[in-house]
């Protein structure tokens, strides 16, 4: 496992497949650290992957443009959510604004077996 830190969130590369993203408290993620993490996903994943997003610390995103940046990700395929308390959007908002797959799940296991199940 490959652990990238930033000063605004956590990476870690789990395998081949799958990326765990976790936003550091209180920061707000917007078009250009969404961009720079990204950055930093893409060159780290040799192929198609999913990507877990960790939402238990309590964080902001804007989502028009994390979407955007999400979305122009060519490998990226998946996107699993761990939610542990209140999201930021209905999940149901979150998929439309997300052009592959998305769900939720209450823990970082079940979303890893669901990328793995998803991501060939």
């Amino acid at each position: 496992m490959k652990y990238i830190e930033t000063d605004f969130i956590h990476i870690s590369i789990l395998d081949d497949r799958t990326v765990l993203v976790e936003a550091i408290e209180g920061v707000e993620i917007n078009h250009e650290k969404s961009r720079q993490a990204n950055e930093l996903i893409e060159s780290n994943m040799p192929g198609d992957y999913g990507m877990i997003i960790d939402r238990k610390s309590d964080y902001s995103i804007v989502p028009h443009d994390v979407y955007n940046i999400l979305n122009s990700l060519a490998k990226l395929k998946a996107i699993a959510i761990v939610v542990h308390k209140k999201n930021f959007l209905p999940i149901s908002t979150e998929k439309k604004l997300f052009r592959g797959k998305l769900e939720a799940f209450s823990s970082i296991q079940q979303a890893h077996e669901w990328i793995a199940s998803i991501v060939e």
